[in-house]
């Protein structure tokens, strides 16, 4: 019948995408939100877990890289009405990674303007001030207790107060160092496209078993996409899923120059995907 094929046929979706078992109830999983604010938190989401120890984000921690290990503790990235879901075997530790900390020597490390809103037995809640966005990390397993769940999250979190520095995150405004990067959140011409592959890129990370790396070129932002791909076939599998993509992006095409490397066209800009056997 119809309706238990469209349910098939969504399930194995799911599945594919890595989408967790709450996507699976409508007859076709949502992924892409519309607001803009949190469209352009999702882009600069990818571009933070898009990285690796070899070419690490302007915002990662010195001699640390903790955001290009996260992408290890995630078992599916999941659109929700207003806001982003993403589940995980450990919350509290891709939390501590990713909220930002005040470096000495390096500056502003983690996510500039992303604060917690609260702390359940399952879920750590995030906001980002300068969009508005959402970001819920949800554990795999319930924690017993309140106490538990405090405990966990101070144990991930306190390095953030080395030295009884306050932590960034717990300002209730954005401070001026976290102001300093603001285009780091600023709407551009790739900002839906980028947000559409964080939400498409949890096949790159298991199933294409890739660690991709949204590299800094000439520039200050990140502009290269590099792959690892260890095949043609591999590769283009990879090209097909990124282009189909960028298909949803006005201005957005991919240009192959190699069997193994092109440039992805982002309207006035240009993104190079870049891989190697």
């Amino acid at each position: 019948m119809p309706h238990t094929t469209d349910k098939r046929i969504s399930k194995e979706l799911a599945r594919l995408l890595y989408l967790g078992r709450l996507q699976t109830k409508g007859a076709r999983p949502t992924l892409d939100p519309t607001d803009r604010g949190q469209l352009a938190f999702q882009a600069l989401l990818f571009e933070c877990l898009m990285s690796n120890h070899e070419h690490p984000h302007p915002l990662e921690q010195p001699r640390k890289s903790a955001m290009a290990s996260i992408s290890g503790y995630l078992n599916a990235i999941c659109h929700q009405p207003d806001y982003l879901e993403i589940h995980t075997n450990t919350a509290c530790r891709v939390a501590g990674r990713i909220l930002p900390f005040l470096h000495e020597d390096h500056g502003v490390c983690g996510i500039p303007g992303l604060r917690l809103i609260d702390l359940t037995c399952r879920r750590v809640r995030l906001t980002h001030l300068p969009t508005g966005a959402r970001l819920e990390l949800v554990d795999a397993q319930r924690w017993h207790n309140m106490d538990t769940a405090r405990m966990v999250f101070r144990q991930e979190t306190g390095w953030h107060q080395k030295d009884g520095r306050s932590p960034l995150w717990q300002h209730n405004g954005l401070t001026d160092e976290e102001a300093a990067h603001h285009a780091c959140w600023a709407y551009t011409a790739s900002t839906r496209l980028r947000s559409a592959l964080l939400m498409r890129s949890m096949p790159l990370w298991y199933r294409f078993d890739l660690s991709p790396a949204w590299a800094t070129g000439h520039a200050t932002r990140p502009d290269r996409l590099i792959l690892d791909a260890r095949s043609d076939a591999e590769h283009d599998q990879v090209v097909e899923l990124l282009t189909r993509s960028a298909a949803r992006i006005p201005g957005a095409v991919y240009r192959e120059k190699t069997p193994c490397s092109g440039t992805l066209h982002l309207g006035s800009g240009s993104a190079q995907l870049i891989s190697s056997d």
